[in-house]
C-alpha cells in the first residue's frame, strides 16, 4: 500500500519526466539537460519542467547537485529512497503532526481572513527577458517563482513569466521592464493573439509581438510606428501572452 500511495503523490505529468530521464540518461550514458528533457517530451519550452523539477526533489523522487543540472538523478515509485550522500543530513521519517494549541486572539493578524491560500495562488516561474523590439536570445534560466492569483492566470502547469526588453508593444500596453506571463500554445495562434515566438537564426531569438496572418503569410506586428513587422513564418510560438505585470 506505500508505494500505492507514492505513486498516488505523483501526476501523471511528474511520471512523464521521471521516464523521460531515466530514457534518455539509459541512452545517452549520462543526465540529460532540461531541454532535452523537454524536446524529448514534444514541448517547444522546457520553461514549465523548472517547476515540475522543484515538485519531484520536493517529494524525493529526484535530486541533483546545486548548479549542475547534468547531474540529476531520478527514482520511480517501488524503487528505494535515495542513499544519503556525504555531507547530507540522513533522511528520517516524517514526524507525526503534533496537536497545536489554539493562537492567542492578539497574535492573528487582523487581515489574516483577507490573505489567500494556497488554492488561491499559482505559483509561475520567471524563465527569463524577451524582446519587444527587434529579437534577443531568450534566457531560459529560472531565476525566482511569482504567486499569481489562480482565479487570473489559471493552474496550468505550463506557465511562465519573462521579462520584456525593448519599446515596440507599447501600443498595446506592453512597456520595457514589464513582465509577462505566458500560456503554452498547443496549436497555432489566432489572429491578434499576443504571443512569445522564437525565431530560427544564428541562435534561439525571442520577441513579443501580435500574431497576425494575411493569405498564407505570417507577420509578427509590432505596436509602434517606429519598428517594423517581422516576418513569421519560420517562427515556433511559446505560447501566448495573458497577464501584463507592472512594478509602480
Amino acid at each position: 500500500m506505500k508505494d500505492q500511495g507514492q505513486l498516488d503523490s505523483l501526476t501523471s505529468t511528474q511520471i512523464k519526466i521521471l521516464m523521460a530521464i531515466r530514457t534518455l540518461t539509459q541512452d545517452q550514458r549520462h543526465p540529460p539537460s532540461i531541454r532535452e528533457v523537454a524536446e524529448h517530451l514534444g514541448r517547444n519550452n522546457p520553461g514549465g519542467l523548472h517547476y515540475q523539477y522543484r515538485q519531484l526533489e520536493a517529494k524525493g523522487y529526484m535530486r541533483c547537485e546545486a548548479g549542475r543540472p547534468r547531474t540529476v538523478e531520478v527514482r520511480l515509485p517501488g524503487e528505494p529512497p535515495f542513499s544519503v550522500l556525504a555531507g547530507e543530513p540522513a533522511v528520517t521519517a516524517e514526524p507525526q503532526p503534533q496537536p497545536q494549541p489554539a493562537p492567542h486572539p492578539e497574535a492573528v493578524p487582523a487581515d489574516a481572513a483577507e490573505m489567500p491560500g494556497p488554492d488561491k495562488v499559482t505559483w509561475v516561474p520567471i524563465a527569463g527577458r524577451i524582446s519587444a523590439g527587434i529579437p534577443i536570445t531568450a534566457e531560459q534560466s529560472i531565476g525566482d517563482y511569482l504567486p499569481l492569483p489562480a482565479d487570473v492566470v489559471g493552474r496550468d502547469e505550463g506557465l511562465f513569466i519573462l521579462e520584456v526588453e525593448g519599446d515596440s508593444m507599447i501600443g498595446a500596453g506592453i512597456f520595457p521592464g514589464d513582465r509577462v506571463v505566458i500560456r503554452p500554445l498547443f496549436q497555432p495562434p489566432q489572429n491578434n493573439d499576443i504571443v512569445a515566438a522564437t525565431i530560427d537564426g544564428v541562435e534561439l531569438e525571442g520577441t513579443i509581438k501580435t500574431y497576425r496572418k494575411i493569405g498564407n503569410d505570417v507577420w509578427l506586428m509590432p505596436h509602434n510606428p517606429a519598428h517594423t513587422p517581422i516576418p513569421g513564418g519560420n517562427a515556433e510560438f511559446a505560447g501566448k501572452v495573458i497577464a501584463v505585470l507592472r512594478q509602480l
